[in-house]
């Protein structure tokens, strides 16, 4: 038998847009999957992204047991932000890595935002076909990339996106096609390897959901402010046409898998406007902590000075240069102050308390005086208005102490701010505050970002319990393997299922 387990990664993958296809009946492959399975909404962490929820999975904990929160995080000793893959994060142990040290036969390929860990009876395939293509794909075996390359040279969409001009309908619809290019490629090489070799269980991600809800949702929402039905009538129906060629590839891997496969689908966070204030974050904070008679930042200071001087044009191409040195000038700045922004997804904002004993020049005592500061931070930012809708820019306030517990919580920011997209058309342009001043911020290369909620759909039998939160999905999967494969080792099929929280 190919597989005795299959599940499909659909990261970005929003369940309402399925529901209402399936209901078009746009989707078979999808409605049959549901039909048999048990849909189950899955609520991600309080304050957090994509690349969280499916980390959280993968170890079956949540973000104090992983320390990520960002691919760019705050590092505590130096004052920097810096990639995750330097800094001192704890090393991660994914549930496919205790199935593979038990015996078990495993392929993932693709999984968002997880760090490469080998195994000894099977297959990793990272950022092969990724998101942003911001680091190299990585295989094990090495061998796994002369196997990939007979499907594709390279990546249809390598140069990334998120810096490339979308201004005409030509643009756009060369985007789409590449993803859609990249759908089939996936969808030929998971058949091949499901038919070819055996699996105790086989993980194949897609992420085109991911691309197609950042860069198209305007043209299918004519409420979006930045909706132009002029290219909406070239490039037509982009996210449903993702979705229909998503429903194709999901058709041939459970034809590949075999009939007696126990299938499970994974997706998510799913996708709705972008409206997001981390653009005036910094901006904001720093009135907030200093007052708004207060200087500029340094950061501040050069950040204006950059775009005066230096062409839009030319900005694109120079952006991670020019992000990499004012991530280290606000660091200098942030030395000196009570709490400062931390990069984060943009759904919610993130905020760092300078706490003694933490911080390497830490200011503020934890206690009464930490208490006391996140409350006059959620003040303070909540006072800032969306003059759209005359609603406070805040949804909620995150406490990170009283939301996540676990060994590798002092790497998290202590505030997730979550913002308000009532009735909000676009991104926020300008923000006001009766206190605080009047701040705006650019526009966004992205109209569309990541909301709430994922799903999984499960057989029956493991769909007892609904997951609440993302880590819950884990010990199902794992007993899923347990349960139903056969291994080299004779370890104990029946034993207590794990939670994996290295």
């Amino acid at each position: 038998m190919p597989a005795k387990t299959l599940l499909i990664g659909l990261d970005g993958a929003d369940h309402n847009l399925i529901d209402r296809m399936i209901d078009a009946s746009e989707l078979p492959n999808f409605a049959a999957l549901r039909a048999r399975l048990v849909a189950q909404e899955v609520e991600n962490d309080p304050g957090q992204g994509n690349g969280q929820f499916w980390t959280s999975v993968a170890i079956g904990g949540n973000p104090a047991h992983h320390g990520r929160y960002f691919y760019i995080q705050f590092n505590p000793r130096t004052y920097d932000i810096q990639m995750c893959e330097d800094l001192d994060l704890p090393d991660l142990k994914p549930f496919w890595k205790t199935l593979d040290e038990e015996g078990y036969r495993a392929s993932i390929v693709d999984w968002y935002k997880m760090p490469v860990t080998p195994l000894e009876n099977g297959v990793v395939m990272h950022r092969w076909f990724a998101h942003e293509p911001l680091t190299a794909s990585v295989f094990h075996p090495p061998e796994m990339a002369s196997v990939a390359a007979q499907y594709v040279e390279a990546d249809p969409i390598a140069e990334g996106f998120a810096s490339q001009p979308r201004d005409t309908a030509e643009k756009l619809q060369d985007f789409l096609d590449r993803l859609l290019q990249r759908v089939d490629i996936k969808q030929q090489f998971y058949a091949d390897q499901l038919r070819q070799k055996d699996w105790d269980i086989y993980i194949a991600c897609f992420g085109e959901a991911h691309n197609a809800g950042h860069y198209f949702i305007q043209l299918e929402d004519e409420g979006h402010a930045l909706h132009d039905p002029e290219i909406a009538s070239h490039v037509k129906a982009p996210l449903r046409q993702t979705y229909r060629k998503l429903d194709n590839a999901i058709g041939e891997l459970i034809d590949a898998a075999g009939d007696d496969a126990q299938i499970f689908v994974l997706g998510g966070p799913g996708m709705g406007r972008f409206v997001s204030a981390n653009g005036a974050l910094e901006e904001i904070c720093r009135r907030v902590d200093l007052g708004y008679e207060a200087p500029l930042s340094t950061a501040e200071t050069a950040k204006k000075t950059y775009h005066s001087l230096v062409p839009e044009t030319l900005r694109r191409r120079l952006g991670p240069l020019a992000r990499a040195v004012k991530r280290q000038i606000a660091g200098s700045d942030f030395k000196k102050r009570r709490f400062f922004f931390v990069p984060h997804n943009d759904n919610s904002g993130g905020v760092r308390i300078n706490l003694k004993g933490r911080e390497r020049f830490g200011i503020i005592q934890r206690g009464p005086e930490y208490d006391a500061l996140i409350e006059e931070i959620t003040a303070g930012v909540s006072s800032f208005i969306n003059p759209e809708t005359g609603r406070s820019i805040v949804k909620s306030v995150v406490n990170v102490d009283k939301e996540f517990d676990g060994p590798h919580r002092d790497w998290l920011p202590d505030l997730f701010i979550e913002w308000d997209k009532t009735n909000t058309a676009a991104n926020f342009s300008t923000l006001i505050s009766e206190k605080f001043g009047e701040v705006s911020q650019p526009p966004h290369s992205r109209t569309g970002d990541h909301e709430k909620f994922g799903f999984f759909w499960a057989p029956a039998a493991y769909a007892t319990e609904t997951p609440q939160r993302p880590a819950d999905i884990t010990p199902v999967l794992m007993k899923a393997v347990r349960q139903t494969a056969t291994h080299s080792t004779g370890a104990d099929l029946t034993g207590e299922e794990q939670v994996l929280v290295s």
